[in-house]
């Protein structure tokens, strides 16, 4: 029976874990840890990232890895690095666990060209392989070539039919609840949805998020009150318009993604109203703009740093026999946590309760 679970970040440390204990940089800590920089590292430095790699039990695997036959790749199979650039987390996050596991990680966008991938995996099927990472650019079911089947795969964003191989997933659903109720909790009762495509993954789930959220508040579901951005900023900025000239307009508004949130700014702006004072705003995903913006948007994190880095150790712990806690069976769910900015308030009587 396939294992569904939601999980919390929790990870084996980092090279970065140490570089904030140690309080120098990842550069210096590799340097430490690694036996390179000669004099350019002073002997105190030393020692503090000697002693914070100790107290966070972190364990240089390079060095071993590679005197035991030489570099290994782990391939990472992406349709589309370039639409969304928050994925590169999960792939800066992935190279850093498979270098230090004396890994190079080959990075093999795809463009959904089925031709390209199938020349993709050859072409890294000529090295040393650990395994085989599937990402996805937006959640869906995917179908695994045939020749993957003799190497260790994971799934990142992605699954496939049955769960015949391991994935790790956004829980969608649990961040989209948390953002309601985030909302709840300040007082708000008519909080409307600005969802993506109707037909996505991400889109039911976001939305199955947001009915719980209201069902647990005791708060009506609205149709009126939901509607399709399709994940852009005018789509965003369109929606809002109509929603504020509902005869009772929300007082809040949850956007299934911080791009469409963006455009929910501008709306709000246009309309001669202030974020939180009149309206308050949530967005998902955290992409680096959310947080410049005037206030700083509320939002659900998605951590494709942490997808990343579980689908490296993932490959790794099926490798390695003294690891076998941290391989992942079924579907793994790894949770959207609620960051806190400045665009929620309590309503201040734009609609009526």
């Amino acid at each position: 029976m396939n294992r569904r679970k939601t999980e919390k970040a929790s990870a084996r440390p980092t090279m970065s874990d140490v570089a904030k204990l140690a309080g120098v940089s990842q550069a210096t800590v590799s340097m430490v840890l690694n036996g390179t920089g000669g004099t350019r590292v002073t002997e105190k430095t030393r020692m503090l990232v000697r002693a914070a790699a100790k107290q966070l039990g972190y364990r240089v695997w390079m060095r071993a890895s590679v005197g035991s036959g030489g570099l290994q790749a782990i391939g990472f199979i992406i349709d589309d690095s370039t639409s969304n650039p928050i994925v590169n987390k999960a792939i800066d996050a992935a190279r850093q666990i498979a270098w230090e596991n004396g890994a190079v990680l080959v990075v093999l966008p795809t463009q959904n060209d089925e031709r390209l991938r199938t020349a993709a995996l050859e072409l890294l099927f000529a090295h040393r392989v650990v395994g085989v990472v599937f990402a996805a650019f937006f959640t869906r079911e995917y179908s695994l070539p045939q020749k993957l089947s003799s190497v260790p795969v994971v799934l990142i964003n992605c699954h496939t039919k049955g769960d015949i191989a391991p994935a790790i997933l956004p829980a969608h659903t649990l961040g989209a609840e948390t953002a309601v109720r985030h909302l709840t909790t300040a007082g708000h009762k008519r909080i409307a949805f600005i969802n993506g495509e109707s037909w996505m993954e991400a889109s039911k789930d976001r939305l199955r998020g947001y009915r719980r959220g209201l069902k647990t508040a005791g708060i009506g579901f609205d149709a009126r009150l939901v509607r399709s951005g399709n994940w852009t900023l005018s789509g965003g900025r369109e929606c809002t318009i109509k929603l504020l000239a509902l005869p009772e307009p929300p007082t809040a508004i949850f956007c299934a993604s911080d791009e469409m949130a963006i455009g929910c700014y501008e709306a709000i702006k246009e309309a001669g109203l202030t974020i939180p004072g009149d309206i308050s705003v949530i967005g998902f995903d955290d992409i680096t703009s959310s947080r410049h913006l005037e206030p700083p948007l509320t939002t659900i994190l998605v951590p494709h740093d942490d997808m990343g880095r579980r689908a490296i150790t993932h490959l790794f712990a099926k490798r390695d026999s003294d690891r076998q806690s941290e391989i992942i069976t079924g579907r793994l769910q790894i949770d959207c946590p609620l960051l806190e900015r400045a665009s929620v308030g309590p309503p201040n009587g734009i609609a009526t309760s």
